[in-house]
C-alpha cells in the first residue's frame, strides 16, 4: 500500500469523491442532498475545483494493487477560510449547496470557527476506508501519514470533529495519539448531534517539532 496525493490521472475521481461522502451520513446528505448520484457529481466538481473543504489540494489517497482503499482529506493552516470555501463551492456546484454547507459547517462545527488561536492548525475534514479494506491498518497509516506531512511542514496542532456515537472512529483516533478535549450538541433539521473535538498536539504529546 501506498499513500499518494489525490490526482485524476491515477485515481478514480468517481470512488474518491464517493468515499468522502460516506464519510460522515449525518453531516454529508445534509450538504449535498440524499440522493446520492447527483451529490457525487457534486463533490466531484468540488474535487477538481480546488481550494474548498473537498479540494483534490486536500486529499490523500491510500491507494492497494492499484485502486484507491481509503482516502484521508486535511486542510492546512493557510487554506481559505469558510466565506472563500463558500463562493469556490457556489461556482463549482451552485448556490444551494454553497449555502447548504454554510449551514451545515456553522450549526455543527461552531466551536472550531469561534475558537482563536495563533499557532499554526491542521483540520482533518475526512478519513473513510473502502468496506472491503477495513481492518487492515490503512485507516491508522492514513492518520500516520497525516502526522508526518504536519511534521514536515514545521509542526502544528492537527484537529477533527467527530459525530457520536462513533466508537470505532475514536479508537482509532486515540491510538494515533489524538485526544478529545471537548464536545458540544449541534441542532440540525430533525434531530440533535453530539460532537467530539480530537487533537493531536506534538509539543503536549512530547513529539517536539517537525
Amino acid at each position: 500500500m501506498i499513500l499518494e496525493p489525490f490526482n485524476p490521472k491515477r485515481h478514480s475521481i468517481e470512488e474518491v469523491a464517493g468515499l468522502i461522502y460516506d464519510t460522515e451520513p449525518a453531516y454529508f446528505p445534509l450538504v449535498f442532498g440524499r440522493d446520492r448520484e447527483k451529490a457525487l457529481l457534486k463533490i466531484e466538481s468540488l474535487i477538481l475545483a480546488g481550494g474548498n473543504a473537498f479540494g483534490h489540494d486536500s486529499i490523500t489517497c491510500a491507494v492497494r494493487a492499484g485502486r484507491v482503499a481509503g482516502v484521508l482529506v486535511m486542510q492546512a493552516p493557510d487554506a481559505p477560510g469558510l466565506r472563500e470555501e463558500s463562493l469556490v463551492i457556489a461556482r463549482a456546484a451552485g448556490p444551494v449547496t454553497a449555502a447548504r454547507f454554510l449551514l451545515a459547517e456553522l450549526l455543527i462545527f461552531a466551536p472550531h470557527y469561534l475558537k482563536r488561536t495563533t499557532e499554526p492548525e491542521y483540520y482533518i475534514s475526512g478519513l473513510s476506508v473502502v468496506p472491503a479494506e477495513r481492518g487492515r491498518g490503512i485507516g491508522a497509516a492514513l492518520l500516520e501519514g497525516a502526522v508526518r506531512q504536519v511534521r514536515s511542514r514545521g509542526g502544528g496542532r492537527t484537529v477533527l470533529s467527530v459525530i457520536a456515537p462513533n466508537p470505532l472512529a475514536v479508537r482509532l483516533y486515540e491510538r494515533a495519539g489524538l485526544r478529545t478535549v471537548s464536545a458540544h450538541r449541534a441542532w440540525v433539521p430533525f434531530r440533535i448531534l453530539s460532537v467530539l473535538t480530537m487533537i493531536y498536539d506534538p509539543v503536549q504529546d512530547g513529539s517536539g517539532g517537525p
